[in-house]
C-alpha cells in the first residue's frame, strides 16, 4: 500500500514547492471581462479516518404444502406432429405454503397457457411436508 501512496501524494521538498497563487481583486464592472478563480496556495487533504460495514442475512423457509397439477407432456417435431409413444410426467406447481421467520406465507402461480402437446392427468393434488 505504500507504493499506492507515493503515486497518490508524492513528498514535495518544501524548496521547489511553487509559490502560493496571487490574489486578484475582481473587476468592478461585469462587463470588463471573466471571472477570476485564485486559491490560496497548496496544502494536502488527507481522510484521517474511514471505516465500512457489510451485513447481510437470510431467512429460513421450511416448505408446509404444496399443490400441484400431475400432467404428461408428449414430444413433438418442427412441423407440429406429437408422438405420443415418447413422453414425460410432471408435477406443475400451482401453489406452495411455506413458513418462514415472518410466518406463514403462500406463493402462486400463474396458470400457463394451453398447448396441445400437454395432457392434464390430475387437477389440484395436494401434498403435505412431512
Amino acid at each position: 500500500m505504500a507504493g499506492f501512496e507515493v503515486v497518490v501524494r508524492p513528498m514535495v521538498l518544501p524548496n521547489i514547492r511553487p509559490p502560493s497563487a496571487r490574489v486578484v481583486p475582481p473587476q468592478d464592472s461585469p462587463e470588463q471581462g471573466g471571472a477570476v478563480i485564485g486559491g490560496s496556495g497548496g496544502g494536502l487533504i488527507d481522510l484521517p479516518y474511514s471505516w465500512n460495514f457489510s451485513f447481510s442475512s437470510q431467512a429460513a423457509v421450511q416448505e408446509v404444502k404444496r399443490q400441484f397439477n400431475k400432467e404428461r407432456v408428449y414430444q413433438m417435431d418442427d412441423q407440429g406432429n406429437i408422438n405420443k409413444r415418447n413422453f414425460v410426467d410432471l408435477e406443475r406447481l400451482s401453489r406452495i405454503r411455506v413458513e418462514t421467520s415472518g410466518g406463514p406465507q403462500k406463493i402462486l402461480f400463474a396458470e400457463p397457457p394451453i398447448v396441445e402437446n400437454v395432457e392434464v392427468l390430475d387437477r389440484d393434488v395436494t401434498r403435505s411436508a412431512t
